[in-house]
């Protein structure tokens, strides 16, 4: 069995001048294995959102560690943790993120361009013919549903190649028709390019259809299916 990624005791307390320190995240030790579609739910303020977050090298554990290709990510140099975000991992974000002064052609490309790489042509094609946006690349931001934007996010997040994609609420901001076709195109991308998914949500009807659901209540594992 492969794992692609791994936590070891994650651990997150956030210190809030006089207030009493909170802890996001109480011991979280998970196997990620390649290829593979992870839900992780639980109620608001449980932990996940900061555990996709740790996952992703955007925030920095408290205690713990998580280790990809053998190695703890966060022993790494500040250079080779930002070339790892880069590299191993896409992110999709709620919000979308996307720069409105750029087309979406550019916001896609721009994770290689920051990392000084050409695209692989016939990837991108490929991806931007599973996502359904093909005929959008020069249109801004603004001219696009919110559901067109996701898709254009969606595909910035593969740009790269990554091994790992991290989706966090992605459908959150959409209406359920346009959450479910998204969220279809999403998980049949990143199973034709053998990425592995790990997914934060509060809807189960989305949590039901991956192949794991890992369950977390105030920062501890309760369930894993």
């Amino acid at each position: 069995m492969e794992f692609i990624l791994e936590t070891r005791n994650l651990k997150k307390t956030y210190n809030a001048g006089t207030v009493q320190a909170v802890e996001a995240l109480r011991g979280i030790s998970l196997q990620f294995e390649k290829g593979r579609y992870y839900a992780i739910v639980g109620k608001s303020g449980c932990g996940k959102s900061t555990l996709m977050h740790i996952l992703g090298a955007l925030d920095t554990p408290t205690e713990g560690s998580v280790i990809c290709a053998g190695e703890d990510v966060f022993g790494r140099s500040r250079k080779a943790l930002a070339a790892f975000r880069r590299r191993q991992i896409g992110f999709v974000f709620q919000s979308y993120n996307l720069l409105q002064e750029h087309t979406a052609l550019e916001n896609i490309l721009m994770p290689l361009h920051l990392d000084g790489r050409d695209p692989d042509e016939d990837y991108l094609r490929r991806t931007l013919q599973m996502l359904e946006i093909e005929g959008l690349k020069n249109k801004f931001p603004s001219q696009l549903s919110g559901g067109e934007q996701q898709r254009v996010a969606i595909a910035r997040a593969m740009a790269a190649k990554p091994a790992i994609v991290l989706a966090d609420e992605p459908t959150g901001n959409l209406d359920p028709n346009t959450s479910r076709h998204t969220l279809a195109l999403l998980k049949d991308t990143v199973e034709q390019l053998g990425q592995t998914l790990i997914l934060v949500t509060h809807d189960m009807d989305i949590a039901s259809e991956a192949h794991v659901r890992i369950r977390i209540h105030q920062g501890e594992i309760v369930d894993v299916a």
